[in-house]
């Protein structure tokens, strides 16, 4: 798995936990909609920490609670 594909994972598991839509994640986050549909279409080859940092701003959480997941600390996890 790449970091790409692990925030993408990351994002979906928290919208569903906070009862919120992608695209309204997207609008709270001051997120461009063209970067959050390629961030869930994958055709983003990196994600830069500050749109994650923005869906976690979002998402109201800080950024530890978005990354304190098994998907970031799979030995095997590849930088993309």
């Amino acid at each position: 798995m790449t970091i790409t594909q692990a925030v993408k994972q990351r994002l979906k598991e928290l919208a569903i936990q906070k009862n919120i839509s992608f695209y309204r994640l997207v609008r709270i986050g001051a997120i461009s909609p063209n970067t959050g549909n390629k961030i869930m279409a994958e055709e983003h080859k990196s994600v830069n920490l500050r749109t994650v940092l923005q869906f976690a701003s979002a998402l109201g959480i800080t950024p530890s609670e978005f990354f304190d997941s098994p998907l970031f600390t799979d030995p095997d996890l590849e930088i993309d």
